[in-house]
């Protein structure tokens, strides 16, 4: 029983995630494509950061959708920036995101 209710949650969450990217999608049509074209390595995981910190949203907010800690969230935010080669410049991760 228990994991045919986590296999139903699992299954709400990739709607909702699914219905999210399409209206995100909508409103910034060309943001994966850029952000895809200038960091091919990027995970779904990571993309799906990128789209909540281009909406502003902050690590307590992605924590709260994610279902993770704002701790875990911090630390992506931290590693994305690693990989988006943010990590020794005074370049903000959100700011650098609305601009592509």
């Amino acid at each position: 029983l228990h994991d045919i209710i986590r296999d139903l949650q699992h299954e709400a969450e990739n709607d909702t995630w699914k219905e999210f990217e399409l209206r995100f999608n909508q409103v910034h049509n060309d943001f994966y494509i850029k952000l895809r074209k200038l960091y091919p390595d990027l995970s779904p995981t990571e993309e799906k950061l990128c789209a909540f910190l281009r909406l502003s949203m902050s690590s307590k907010e992605i924590a709260a959708i994610t279902q993770q800690s704002i701790k875990s969230v911090e630390v992506a935010r931290a590693r994305l920036r690693k990989k988006l080669n943010l990590t020794n410049t005074n370049s903000n991760l959100v700011t650098h995101l609305a601009n592509l």
